[in-house]
């Protein structure tokens, strides 16, 4: 059974990141806007429950050994930044059933997970150096997966907050494993390489519901 409601949302995504790896600090959730992320929304709801959500964002990343609880971290002192341009779909499953058009359910929780492209700068760390150096650009696939909460803001607008753990198929995104050049001098890699790294966003989202389509009733 169809029947006919706002179906579409676009909006943005702002909060902080925290990386896990082989540097810095090993807390699986703990944000910082020091090392923001802004992601740009559109998500398209096939029933109160369903959605289909593409993202376009941009995030950094940072570890610091200095700062780790781990003393041989602490001793190694290693450091890195990098920057992560990612393109996602994500599939978004609502706890309660969520249409946009009227106020019988305000609020729910929802659960994700999808597929991500990622592009981030290819690091290395260079004999006798800490901080890691930029050789090239690096592409990797990922799953991002997570739970969050929203709520109507008025008859147009959600308000969402959610963590989302990106899981890459990199172990690279910190300089641990990095991509050997020949002309460059260059530390082994080092840290376990069967661990790849993980990015965790932490943060809050706003969209505008807009739109008149056909929801498919009783799907989910």
């Amino acid at each position: 059974m169809l029947c006919h409601a706002q179906y579409r949302e676009a909006g943005l995504f702002i909060g902080g990141t925290n990386y896990i790896g082989e540097l810095g600090k090993t807390d699986f959730i703990r944000p910082s806007f020091k090392t923001p992320s802004a992601t740009l929304l559109y998500k398209s709801n096939f029933s109160p429950r369903l959605a289909l959500r593409y993202e376009l964002g941009l995030s950094a990343i940072k570890g610091i050994d200095s700062l780790s609880a781990e003393p041989l971290r602490k001793e190694r002192a290693y450091n890195f930044t990098n920057s992560i341009t990612h393109t996602s779909a994500i599939l978004e499953v609502n706890y309660f059933k969520m249409d946009l058009s009227d106020f019988q359910t305000s609020w729910s929780p929802y659960m994700f997970a999808g597929l991500s492209y990622l592009k981030f700068r290819d690091l290395y760390y260079a004999t006798n150096e800490q901080n890691a150096s930029y050789q090239a650009n690096d592409f990797s696939l990922a799953i991002p997966m997570g739970v969050g909460i929203k709520t109507r803001l008025g008859m147009s607008f959600v308000l969402g907050f959610e963590i989302k753990a990106l899981y890459t198929f990199s172990d690279n995104l910190d300089g641990s494993f990095p991509t050997f050049v020949d002309e460059i001098d260059q530390q082994p890699a080092f840290g376990d390489n069967l661990s790849n790294d993980w990015v965790v966003f932490t943060g809050f989202s706003l969209t505008y519901s807009f739109g008149r389509g056909w929801f498919i009733e009783g799907l989910l």
